[in-house]
């Protein structure tokens, strides 16, 4: 196995374009909406020649210690889906060594996402040091085709929106930059309205980004009323996968039912692409968004989560540096 530490963009891009279960957060282009956006992250993707010239690769996103000698490594950030990706499936054997790989004296921490696309928690293999957990996302299967998909949401959901529909409520895809900038604020609306349950916030500047790499890979679905943003949701294409990232909704509209409306025509879409998947994503341990899911009819498929922080070097480092600022701190009374 040949470890190629800076692979190059067209060979990544090649890797991940040839890989049956890549996703959209494999992609370079997720890699760099993300360092564009966090200017503490650097992209840390290694790829791997294997044996019979296939090549693997794991996007990786780092971030260092202000000591610059240990670094903390995530694949993929935040909680996005990871890990090795390549043409064929790779064996327990391979994957095993390439997570390996992926730790050194330098390394503080290294967190692998799996892939639910990569078939189930028991076909992703790591190295005996990292710590699994078991993880689980919601699917619409949409090879049925878009009827039978919508006759799976929940009466509730169809007859909201048809009335979103009656209420002026236009679905579309956005095009320019105050419809993302609409978007945000309606996410900010979200924010307040969530206060301290809110797990993640992400800038302004995120989704300045998402809109300049906007493409058939990345679309904000959006539904207007009077011409004005109500509400959206973020969704990312790769090949025959579709998945919903980020969805907002000013509460004052909750009554015009936006989300139902737009979650049909997202699914209508993916039908008509011939998508294969809908992901809804991982719901973060919240019982209320789980059920919300599943109401569309969406289903749960399970994949692993696997940690790295067995660095004694590190663990020795966090002693002497709580030592101290123990002493500093006797020392300062």
């Amino acid at each position: 196995m040949k470890i190629i530490d800076h692979p190059s963009r067209e060979l990544w891009s090649q890797v991940v374009a040839r890989s049956p279960y890549a996703t959209f957060f494999h992609t370079p282009t997720w890699a760099d909406i993300l360092v564009s956006t966090f200017p503490e992250m650097h992209i840390a993707t290694k790829a791997f020649c294997l044996d019979d010239n296939t090549v693997a690769l794991v996007p990786i996103i780092g971030t260092m210690e202000r000591n610059g000698f240990f670094g903390w490594f995530e694949s993929m950030y935040p909680g996005a889906y990871g890990g090795p990706v390549a043409e064929r499936p790779l064996t327990p054997f391979e994957m095993k060594a390439i997570s390996h790989h992926l730790t050194s004296r330098h390394t503080a921490y290294v967190q692998i996402m799996g892939n639910p696309f990569l078939g189930s928690e028991k076909d992703f293999h790591v190295d005996a040091a990292f710590t699994p957990s078991l993880q689980y996302t919601h699917f619409l299967y949409l090879e049925d085709g878009f009827h039978s998909v919508h006759d799976r949401f929940s009466a509730e959901k169809r007859r909201y929106a048809r009335k979103a529909v009656k209420l002026g409520v236009v679905v579309s895809v956005a095009e320019t930059w105050e419809e993302y900038e609409q978007y945000y604020q309606a996410y900010l609306d979200t924010l307040e309205r969530w206060g301290a349950s809110t797990l993640v916030r992400y800038p302004r500047s995120l989704f300045e980004h998402l809109f300049r790499h906007r493409s058939d890979a990345i679309r904000l679905w959006i539904a207007k009323k009077n011409g004005q943003v109500i509400s959206g949701k973020l969704v990312f294409y790769h090949q025959r996968q579709a998945l919903y990232w980020h969805g907002a909704t000013i509460q004052r509209y909750f009554d015009h039912h936006p989300a139902p409306l737009l979650m049909t025509e997202v699914v209508r879409d993916a039908c008509r692409q011939g998508l294969q998947y809908l992901d809804l994503g991982p719901s973060g341990g919240l019982s209320g968004v789980e059920f919300y899911k599943e109401t569309f009819g969406a289903q749960k498929r399970f994949f692993g989560s696997y940690v790295w922080n067995a660095n004694r070097l590190y663990r020795l480092y966090k002693r002497l540096r709580g030592l101290g600022r123990r002493i500093a701190s006797k020392t300062a009374a």
